[in-house]
């Protein structure tokens, strides 16, 4: 590839090992990019709904087209077809779902700036010799960020990656406001449709009120580990591996082994996390006429079990909080190869240190800060609700060499089991899903002789 203008006849020199291992990294990957796209196509409330003629699989198409548009930036700001793009992808996406706003613009204009900030550091630093106030005097001094990967986070971690962004950005603050451009117009023409429109939604304004309904987050970790439950059972079982016989162990090394450093958070962490999240179940639960109000739907099925005992459902935070953890440290396992985390260099070139690595925290902080934006302010529990939320954290889990064979030869990748055993119960479900609304119909004692069938 050539860059910038040169001498007549001078060409660039050509990495040709740096070519070959790239060519070699893509071959290797290549299946389970195609084999991770099926199982993304499988997603049951995607699938099932994409036979009903709802609007999800469009809305949740032009969101991937809007992300698409990110990663192919020319340039950290975007050219000028690069940011308008994003603003026209991102209105389309807004016809189809109004809450879409937090996934065309909040989310990559956090990715945007985080990347642009990267770019602008400067070629040696030192962070890791110095202390949290030399860290982020060094933000301010140099614009740095202190950025590390999910497997060896902290809690403090994530608070001064907050804090030394916060400071680069502000040292920073015509080139931030510059890249973020696109997602400021986007965001300025959906206010003005909300102050046009006297709502976010277009539809009954009155059932779909916003809110602040903390549970949701809470929700959509128990939602990723049911349908994504291979993927997250290698990073579930890890910590207690020494405690198995001896022959589990060896199944569990053999097809289960994932390479996170997956420890389970200290006892004061843990310990404020589960506190927070039983008040805000105790105090912000909020259970819509819609959920309890039709049994046509499974989410009318968990909430009925959820309020059977006054006991289960802070009992069920436990599980919540088990689910958080092994999602996010899902992400932190070294993959094999660049995988499908991380863009191929011919759609968006970047330097070694601005690359995109989302199995670094700054990621989660951004993909965790727009689901919640996404999802506290509806008080609606609607499965469709958090289909975007699971499709980007999917898109970015990485393959770990759990071997389908006793080959585990240095440099060739082994496949991931995780991927078989995930398409296999994305497949039972769709059958039960399928089988349960073409043969398991009822009618209403109201209206008889209408058969009422289940969907999610």
């Amino acid at each position: 590839m050539l860059h910038g203008s040169r001498n007549k006849g001078q060409r660039e020199p050509v990495d040709k090992k740096a070519i070959t291992e790239e060519a070699v990294n893509d071959d290797e990957t290549v299946i389970f990019d195609a084999h991770s796209a099926l199982n993304i196509a499988l997603f049951p409330v995607l699938f099932f709904f994409s036979a009903l003629f709802y609007t999800d699989v469009m809305s949740t198409l032009a969101v991937l087209l809007s992300y698409g548009t990110y990663l192919r930036r020319s340039s950290a700001v975007g050219s000028t077809f690069d940011n308008l793009s994003a603003v026209v992808i991102g209105v389309v996406a807004l016809f189809f779902r109004q809450t879409n706003i937090f996934w065309v613009a909040v989310f990559p204009a956090g990715l945007t700036v985080i990347d642009v900030l990267k770019r602008h550091e400067p070629v040696s630093k030192s962070s890791r010799e110095k202390d949290v106030t030399g860290k982020l005097r060094e933000s301010w001094d140099e614009g740095t960020i202190y950025d590390c990967p999910v497997q060896e986070a902290g809690t403090q971690d994530y608070a001064l990656f907050l804090a030394s962004l916060a400071i680069a950005a502000l040292r920073n603050l015509l080139l931030v406001i510059r890249a973020a451009i696109p997602y400021v117009v986007l965001l300025a023409l959906f206010g003005a449709f909300v102050a046009w429109n006297g709502s976010v939604v277009l539809g009954d304004k009155s059932a779909h009120t916003a809110t602040i309904h903390l549970p949701m987050m809470l929700y959509v970790f128990a939602y990723i580990a049911f349908f994504s439950a291979p993927l997250l059972v290698g990073v579930l079982l890890q910590p207690f591996v020494p405690l198995l016989p001896k022959q589990l162990r060896k199944l569990y090394s053999e097809y289960l082994y994932t390479t996170s450093k997956a420890s389970l958070p200290g006892l004061l962490v843990s310990t404020v996390a589960i506190l927070g999240a039983m008040a805000a179940v105790h105090f912000n639960t909020i259970i819509h006429p819609y959920t309890l109000g039709d049994n046509r739907h499974y989410v009318f099925y968990v909430f009925k079990m959820l309020r059977q005992d006054p006991a289960t459902k802070y009992l069920a935070v436990l599980a919540y909080y088990l689910c958080a953890w092994a999602t996010i440290q899902t992400l932190g396992s070294s993959g094999i190869g660049a995988g499908a985390t991380e863009p191929k260099r011919n759609a968006r070139p970047t330097s070694g240190k601005a690359a995109y690595q989302p199995r670094q925290i700054s990621f989660i902080i951004v993909w965790l800060a727009t689901t919640a934006l996404s999802l506290i302010t509806t008080p609606l529990v609607e499965p469709r609700y958090f289909i975007i939320p699971w499709i980007i954290w999917r898109l970015h889990v990485p393959y770990t060499p759990a071997s389908l064979s006793k080959d585990r030869t240095p440099g060739k990748a082994s496949y991931d089991i995780r991927l078989v055993l995930e398409t296999v119960w994305l497949l039972a479900i769709n059958a039960a899903v399928t089988h349960m609304f073409l043969y398991k119909g009822f009618a209403w004692a109201g209206e008889p002789g209408n058969v009422q069938r289940f969907i999610w």
